[in-house]
């Protein structure tokens, strides 16, 4: 669907839309591939979200990207780590290069299979970093029927896909040497999504043109998608071809990627990627603490299956109404000498995390902005607990319109 100068995108699966940043996969939840949505799904059948034609499917149907008459490019993967089940559990509805409407069937997947054996079911849906495209509004926090508004997007006033401004992301190449590398994949499952935006993040910042080739094509190693498209499985041989001043840097840079991604981590932190690309290995159970606490562990990294529910703490009720002055004043001085105790105790004894929640407690309690304001309503002929508990929220209020001023 478009409007005037900008496109409409609809939302292609049921379920619940969230911030990007929800995502387990730090490639995504960084936007290193795009900017965009992500659906936790309720329903099993992903649909097309505007007209557009399927221009890459991938080999193991989780995940496919679209090109709008725009020239926007639309990446729809479904779960995270989806690629490890080889094709298990999806349906492809449509051919790569089909023209799409909106509201297509694209693919179906098995819904209770990904849950128990991806790392998440959330699907992202992702306009491509290098398109020239930008989000204008999108549609957060609230669950969503297929069809539903999305997202909206327009060209970017700033970046011209003729010619690509000068940036970190596309910085200039003067003249240099041509350099060439050929290599065999490592990566586990190819040179999908999750590569595909690593090795464009690795050159990213490099004066260079690089362009990977591979089954008898060319693709610029700047465009995630584009790499995406050459079908690249592991083992597969590609060359990698550089010009301009960080040739040489960006060749070896690529190289070195690829020979580290048979270490996730290894592979991660080179370009400052610090998500997990498999299971986490099992942890050593924890020693108790002094206290007799124990830290936790995680389980089982991905998904939790159980009724959701909202725990809220009950509200203490407290009187309004004080019973004198001084008796008042006192009474909140004795809590507060109370607490404090308490607090220093756990923050001598406890962990690093429970120490620095103690200590800030522990200035809270003297603050002389919360406690004038305690004392100004205890003269009012409130309660110390009433009074104590309303300048601590008066004081809170102050602070976020003071943030957001």
């Amino acid at each position: 669907m478009t409007r005037t100068g900008t496109t409409i995108l609809l939302a292609p699966l049921a379920g619940w839309s969230t911030p990007l940043d929800e995502a387990p996969d730090e490639v995504f939840a960084a936007r290193m591939f795009g900017d965009g949505v992500a659906i936790d799904p309720t329903a099993a059948t992903l649909y097309a979200p505007c007209a557009g034609e399927l221009t890459v499917v991938a080999a193991a149907r989780h995940a496919v990207t679209l090109r709008t008459p725009e020239g926007c490019e639309i990446l729809l993967h479904v779960g995270i780590d989806t690629v490890a089940l080889a094709g298990e559990g999806f349906e492809l509805h449509v051919q790569q290069g089909a023209q799409l409407r909106a509201g297509d069937a694209l693919l179906s997947f098995d819904l209770d299979l990904l849950a128990r054996r991806a790392r998440s079911v959330l699907t992202p849906v992702i306009i491509s970093a290098d398109g020239g495209f930008r989000i204008v509004r999108r549609s957060l926090d609230r669950e969503v029927a297929v069809g539903d508004f999305l997202m909206e997007i327009a060209a970017d006033a700033s970046t011209s896909r003729a010619a690509p401004r000068a940036s970190a992301a596309s910085p200039p190449v003067t003249a240099g040497s041509a350099l060439s590398r050929r290599l065999k994949v490592t990566f586990e499952h190819g040179i999908h999504a999750r590569p595909a935006a690593l090795l464009v993040g690795s050159i990213r910042n490099l004066a260079a043109d690089v362009r990977i080739a591979a089954h008898g094509r060319e693709v610029s190693a700047r465009s995630a998608v584009a790499l995406m498209t050459l079908g690249v499985q592991r083992g597969d041989e590609i060359e990698i071809r550089a010009s301009g001043p960080d040739a040489a840097l960006a060749v070896q840079a690529l190289a070195a990627l690829s020979a580290a991604a048979s270490t996730p981590s290894a592979a991660a932190s080179a370009v400052g990627v610090t998500g997990r690309a498999g299971p986490a290995p099992p942890a050593e159970p924890p020693a108790a603490g002094a206290d007799g606490a124990l830290q936790g562990v995680i389980a089982s990294h991905g998904f939790a299956v159980g009724q959701a529910v909202q725990l809220r703490r009950t509200e203490v009720q407290v009187a309004e109404a004080g019973v004198g002055v001084d008796h008042e004043n006192a009474a909140l001085d004795r809590a507060r000498a109370a607490v404090r105790a308490r607090l220093q105790r756990r923050a001598g004894a406890g962990m690093d995390a429970a120490r620095e929640i103690a200590a800030a407690h522990l200035e809270l309690l003297d603050d002389p902005e919360v406690l004038a304001g305690a004392r100004a309503l205890i003269a009012q002929g409130k309660s110390a607990g009433f009074a104590w508990r309303a300048a601590v929220g008066s004081s809170f209020a102050n602070s976020l319109r003071r943030d957001c001023a």
